[in-house]
């Protein structure tokens, strides 16, 4: 198969599999995290690491937008663990389309930075978190929290390429 129909694959199967689980959150709890585990073992064994701290990662980033009272997640622990099955499974797809695909790294670090704001706005407006702030100042913090961490996401991993 060609490597851009895998990206794009890859791509449409993640975005399945958010939806499914910022609308299901809690009740497929067990399916979410064994998907997203199930994933990251798929990943050469040299990649989980970088998979595993940049959902590490990803998760203190929430944790601290939810301590400064940006963000809420409609749950009683700090990051719900349908939120931990995500960072899994985005950093394990993420790390796999970063060592598949031809885009240049500046590329892959913005591409995040845009598209994960968004996403937390999808997930406002289907009820899976709440902004405790106005929208832009929410995502006004969100931009350089994920530009930052892809930022160092990719200078990690490319010096391991």
């Amino acid at each position: 198969m060609k490597r851009y129909i895998q990206v794009f694959l890859l791509a449409i199967a993640f975005d399945l599999y958010w939806a499914l689980v910022v609308l299901f959150r809690e009740q497929g709890l067990i399916i979410w995290l064994a998907l997203a585990i199930l994933a990251c073992l798929l990943l050469p064994s040299a990649y989980r690491l970088y998979a595993i701290g940049l959902a590490a990662a990803g998760c203190l980033l929430d944790a601290l937008w939810v301590l400064t009272g940006l963000i809420s997640f409609r749950s009683e622990s700090l990051i719900p663990l349908w939120m931990v099955a995500l960072w899994l499974m985005f950093a394990t797809v993420w790390t796999q389309l970063t060592l598949t695909t031809t885009l240049p790294g500046w590329l892959l670090t913005l591409l995040p930075a845009a598209g994960g704001p968004v996403a937390y706005l999808i997930g406002e407006r289907l009820g899976a978190i709440t902004f405790l702030e106005p929208t832009f100042i929410v995502v006004s913090w969100m931009v350089p929290g994920w530009l930052v961490l892809m930022l160092f996401f990719h200078l990690l991993l490319g010096r391991q390429k």
